[in-house]
C-alpha cells in the first residue's frame, strides 16, 4: 500500500524533512565532472552507451558532466590547450585524466602523434597538477590494451591497405599503462589500469583474446568496453570518493529522484515532491 502523494511512509517522512530544510536540501548551482583525454573520451558521449553519458545519467540533477576529450590528442597537445578545456563552472567536483592511447604510437610509423615515454610521464604528470589545482577529485585511466588482430582488421586495413604494419600494439600500449600508473601514484590520484583489468576480465586462452568484446576496432570501445569502464569509474568512487556516491532510491533504485541521496552532492533545485502548497512561495529562496 503507497502513502500517497509521497508514496511509502518512511520516503513520506524524508521528503517532509527536505521541504522544512528549505535551500539546505538543495543548491541553486551544479558543480561540474570534467573529463580530460583523447577519443576514447570524447565517443564516450558521443556514443549511445558511452561511458561518459552513462555517468551523466547517474550524476543527472547533481552534476554536469562536461566532455573535454579531444580525438586523435596526445599529452602534449593536450598540455598545450589545457587551459581552454576547464569547466566554465564555478566548481568541479571530479575529474578523469585519460590519454596514452595516441602516445603510444609507433615513432617510425606514426611520428605525428608518438610522444616518447619519458616526455609522456612529464606532460601527464602536468596535466595531472594543474588539473588537480582545481580539483580534489581526479582519477587517473591507463591507455587501453590493443587489441592487434581487431585492429588491424577494423583500423588499418582499411584505411591503409591490406598486410599494412601496425603503428599500435599491446606490449608499447602496456608501458604507457606502467607509466601511467607510476605518474598517477606519485600525484596521490586514483589508478584504473584499463590495460590491465580488461585483460583480466576475459583472460586470453592460447591464440583467443576475448578480452576484443570490449573494442569495437581494436582500439575504441565498444558498449561492453564502455559499460566496463562506467563500472570502474563507480567502484573507483566509492572506494576514493565517498562523500560522490549516490545511494539509490530504495523503493525505485533510482538515483535522479527525491529518494535517492548523495552526501556531498545535492539536487539542483527543491526535489518537486517537496513542494507544496504551503511552501511554494518560499522554498525556491536560497
Amino acid at each position: 500500500a503507497s502513502d500517497p502523494p509521497f508514496g511509502r511512509g518512511g520516503r513520506r517522512v524524508l521528503l517532509l524533512s527536505m521541504a522544512a530544510a528549505g535551500s539546505g536540501a538543495w543548491t541553486a548551482v551544479r558543480p561540474a565532472f570534467l573529463l580530460l583525454g583523447d577519443s576514447i573520451t570524447q565517443e564516450g558521449t558521443a556514443l549511445a552507451g558511452g561511458w561518459a553519458a552513462l555517468l551523466a545519467a547517474h550524476y543527472s540533477r547533481r552534476a554536469d558532466v562536461v566532455n573535454r576529450g579531444l580525438a586523435g590528442y596526445n599529452t602534449k597537445w593536450g598540455l598545450k590547450v589545457l587551459d581552454r578545456l576547464w569547466a566554465p563552472h564555478a566548481q568541479t567536483a571530479f575529474a578523469t585524466v585519460w590519454f596514452g592511447a595516441n602516445d603510444a604510437a609507433d615513432p617510425s610509423l606514426n611520428a605525428r602523434q608518438h610522444v616518447p615515454l619519458d616526455e609522456y610521464k612529464r606532460n601527464l604528470a602536468a596535466i595531472i597538477d594543474q588539473t588537480k589545482h582545481r580539483c580534489g577529485a581526479v582519477v587517473v585511466l591507463s591507455p587501453p590494451p590493443i587489441h592487434e588482430a581487431m585492429y588491424r582488421s577494423e583500423f588499418i586495413e582499411p584505411r591503409s591497405g591490406k598486410g599494412a604494419p601496425l603503428d599500435r600494439g599491446l606490449e608499447t600500449s602496456g608501458k604507457y599503462a606502467a607509466a601511467a600508473s607510476e605518474v598517477a601514484e606519485a600525484a596521490g590520484c586514483p589508478f584504473i589500469d584499463v590495460w590491465g583489468k580488461m585483460q583480466a576480465a576475459a583472460p586470453a586462452a592460447g591464440a583467443e583474446q576475448p578480452w576484443g568484446r570490449f573494442f569495437y576496432d581494436g582500439l575504441h570501445l565498444s558498449p561492453d568496453g564502455n559499460r566496463f569502464v562506467y563500472e570502474e569509474l563507480l567502484a573507483t568512487i566509492a572506494k576514493s570518493f565517498p562523500s560522490l556516491v549516490v545511494t539509490p532510491d530504495p523503493y525505485t533504485a533510482k538515483v535522479d529522484n527525491s529518494g535517492a541521496s548523495c552526501t556531498g552532492l545535492r539536487p539542483h533545485m527543491p526535489v518537486h515532491d517537496t513542494i507544496t502548497m504551503e511552501n511554494q512561495g518560499t522554498i525556491f529562496e536560497g
